[in-house]
């Protein structure tokens, strides 16, 4: 069978089993990359070499991309080994290649304050006010807070409910002073129903991830705040909840994280700046008692 007609087959079933449009689109870069690399070949004599090549082409992207086409590649042969199409799956007998570890750079109070005063300039203030709000009190992912909706916010136990990675779902604790701000933001909307996006351009339609990147880079241009992505506000999120003392494992159900790695990650940050603090604050040291 032809690799486009397996890909025709593999995307149909993943939307059929309600895979994520993100998902789905990713996979469709994926394939549509190699297709352009080999052309359309019949997937039976696609071998370990072809993979090699193509992973070798792609030397544009960073080290995460390639290990997330590795990873589309790897699926797309096993559910074709699955259904009978090919019997041995290339893609395995190639090492998925390590992905860089990006040092992690927690948004500053006084970088928050300027946003906050940049989104009061921006064209929907009250909507980008709600969306930094949100973003930094849940460490929500960018995915995620694109697709809440008004139910999935719930007043009274001061949760939202998000559907994560795997359609797993997850209440997260928000404070009741976001919540004042996100209500404020939605008294001045027209369209409030039920089912309505809680986040939504000025059109009604959910905000999309690349639109929201988008919104946030123009509020740092604006408050002259370098490097404003979604994700830093996870990154903020997690390193303040552990050095205000939360606690590491309650980090891992809040952010979704299946393994404690990335947890890990933070909580180094937490310990490096209690260790920083402790030189500069210990009595013994100040008062040179010794």
């Amino acid at each position: 069978m032809l690799f486009s007609n397996v890909v025709k087959e593999f995307l149909e079933e993943r939307m059929a089993m309600r895979y994520s449009p993100h998902t789905i689109r990713d996979y469709g870069v994926t394939f549509k990359k190699f297709l352009a690399c080999f052309g359309d070949m019949d997937i039976e004599v696609i071998h370990k070499q072809h993979i090699i090549q193509f992973m070798a082409s792609q030397s544009n992207v960073s080290a995460k991309t390639l290990r997330n086409y590795h990873a589309d590649l790897s699926a797309l042969w096993q559910w074709a080994i699955q259904q009978e199409i090919c019997n041995e799956n290339p893609v395995r007998q190639i090492k998925a290649p390590i992905a860089e570890k990006k040092t992690i750079i927690p948004l500053s109070k006084i970088e928050i304050y300027a946003l906050l005063e940049g989104a009061s300039q921006s064209h929907y203030p009250l909507r980008d006010r709600a969306i930094i709000l949100t973003l930094l009190d849940t460490g929500i992912r960018a995915t995620e807070l694109c697709n809440l909706q008004i139910k999935d916010l719930n007043r009274v136990t001061g949760h939202i409910r998000v559907i994560g990675k795997g359609k797993k779902e997850r209440l997260i604790p928000i404070s009741q002073e976001t919540i004042g701000v996100i209500d404020k933001y939605l008294a001045n909307r027209q369209e409030s129903s039920y089912s309505a996006p809680l986040f939504a351009l000025k059109s009604g339609k959910p905000i999309e991830r690349c639109k929201l990147r988008k919104v946030l880079a123009e509020l740092g241009n604006r408050s002259k705040v370098s490097h404003v992505f979604p994700h830093r506000f996870r990154h903020t999120f997690a390193i303040q909840f552990l050095r205000n003392g939360g606690n590491i494992y309650s980090l891992q159900k809040i952010l979704g994280h299946s393994t404690l790695d990335m947890v890990k990650r933070y909580l180094a940050i937490a310990q490096y700046d209690l260790d920083h603090d402790h030189a500069i604050a210990s009595p013994v040291r100040c008062w040179n008692l010794v």
